[in-house]
């Protein structure tokens, strides 16, 4: 199980990383194409478990805490988008680990949570010496900047969430509930914004190779957060982005300076030692006060 659950981690850093490789097929509009995504994902998983699915008190809460995983940080991104450079939105969520850290600490009797506090913010130090922060100077800027830093708050107290929750649930169960309600989230926020189309035409982007790709992705993910212990979890974005500037480097060959080999190797380090750090109960980690 433990070679499966790096094998699987590895997978997702990789996808993600690599993404700007795969041509994505022009169509839907973004929320919708995510939200068609989500749905048929949900909708095959539900057809799997034969609707044998909980939708009581359980299932709502792990819809909400699906939702605030996957649908709320994706509508936030893309609200943000004109006032938040793509550069300045993945150094803010390279704090998810720093969130993640100080939720599970809060409840860890033993303490052994605190000790990732550390390598999260040497993590962090060197992806902000990498991708410094660009702050707006208006007003609307700064509101986006806000809401991507509580979207950054709410995936790290969501992913904590989940991890109990699924402990509960089958694996085709958690895909049935989690991408069922965000598929309707999605469809919903796109229609607010008036981005709803519903073109045929638009559809063959839903079976596009990009689209197989991030729907691996996702089972992945939602895998991932049943088996994979939070904070270790959470290193996925500083490796990701580790990964991503590794690979923008070897193909432009840019020129290697003092601040970017030490926020590289700041990086690393952060990311290395949230996955190398052991914990005597990994259990406690379910524990939320």
């Amino acid at each position: 199980m433990i070679g499966r659950v790096w094998i699987a981690f590895a997978a997702v850093c990789i996808l993600s990383a690599t993404s700007w490789v795969v041509p994505r097929a022009d169509g839907l509009p973004a929320l919708e194409l995510q939200g068609v995504r989500y749905g048929l994902i949900g909708l095959v998983a539900f057809l799997f478990v034969r609707g044998r699915v909980r939708f009581g008190r359980a299932g709502l809460r792990v819809a909400a805490a699906g939702l605030g995983f996957f649908g709320v940080p994706m509508v936030v991104g893309e609200w943000a988008r004109v006032g938040v450079p793509e550069i300045s939105r993945s150094a803010l969520f390279a704090m998810v680990p720093v969130v993640v850290v100080m939720v599970v600490a809060a409840g860890d009797e033993e303490r052994g949570a605190r000790r990732f506090l550390v390598p999260a913010l040497v993590g962090l130090g060197g992806l902000l010496l990498l991708l410094p922060l660009e702050f707006s100077g208006s007003l609307r800027g700064r509101l986006m900047q806000g809401a991507v830093c509580l979207a950054v708050v709410l995936v790290g107290l969501s992913s904590v969430w989940l991890y109990r929750l699924f402990r509960e649930m089958g694996l085709a169960e958690a895909l049935a509930v989690v991408c069922l309600s965000n598929g309707v989230f999605l469809v919903v926020c796109s229609a607010v914004r008036k981005e709803l189309v519903w073109r045929l035409s638009g559809l063959a982007s839903v079976v596009s190779p990009s689209s197989l790709l991030d729907v691996a992705e996702v089972v992945l993910l939602v895998w991932l957060l049943r088996e994979m212990i939070p904070v270790r979890f959470a290193a996925r974005y500083l490796v990701i982005s580790l990964l991503t500037l590794l690979e923008s480097y070897a193909l432009m060959r840019p020129e290697l300076t003092v601040r970017v080999v030490s926020g590289v190797v700041l990086l690393a380090a952060g990311a290395g030692m949230l996955l190398a750090l052991k914990m005597g109960e990994e259990e406690t980690m379910l524990s939320l006060r």
